[in-house]
């Protein structure tokens, strides 16, 4: 009778499980994804940013109130579209603007933010970074009324100043 050389099936199938094991247990440790998951995050936020925008602003053009930031006032002020601050038609760099029609929280999000005293003149700015990405102790902490705290890693919004543009939004990697 010939001796046999080989592997048997049951053998080479137990072999690949373990090698797939392996590979599952061992990738993650050679491979950082967390950098490409933050940047796509950020860039999914400001779609989902320019899609809230143009829908608030559909709201406020079918209301009429999308050609000033005060509706005909002589005080400037933010006007409420179905419970969202808006300046020129689009949501205002506010909790109650773009934050609100984005709805989202703090629990996921670090949201800061520098409020204009010149509502519809100059641009408030909001600034939103993945949570735990920014700074909680020292001199760089968050500040939420500071959006300027938030230097890496962010969404920026950034109010309407003049009827007929569009809300400014930038996307800064750096620090992802």
């Amino acid at each position: 009778m010939k001796a046999q050389k080989g592997f048997t099936l049951i053998e080479l199938i137990i072999v690949i499980v373990v090698l797939g094991i392996l590979a599952v247990t061992a990738a993650p440790q050679f491979f950082n994804f967390s950098t490409d998951a933050r940047e796509s995050t950020l860039n999914g936020l400001k779609g989902s940013m320019n899609g809230a925008a143009d829908l608030v602003f559909g709201k406020a053009a079918i209301q009429g109130v999308e050609g000033d930031a005060n509706d005909g006032a002589t005080t400037p002020a933010y006007v409420t579209v179905d419970t969202i601050e808006v300046v020129y038609g689009y949501p205002a760099a506010t909790a109650a603007g773009i934050t609100s029609a984005l709805n989202i929280t703090a629990d996921d999000w670090d949201i800061a933010y520098t409020a204009s005293t010149a509502i519809g003149t100059a641009a408030a700015t909001v600034r939103f970074a993945p949570a735990g990405t920014t700074p909680t102790t020292g001199t760089a902490a968050l500040d939420p009324t500071d959006h300027t705290t938030i230097t890496e890693c962010y969404v920026e919004y950034v109010d309407v100043t003049a009827a007929g543009a569009r809300p400014t939004i930038t996307v800064e990697t750096t620090g992802c």
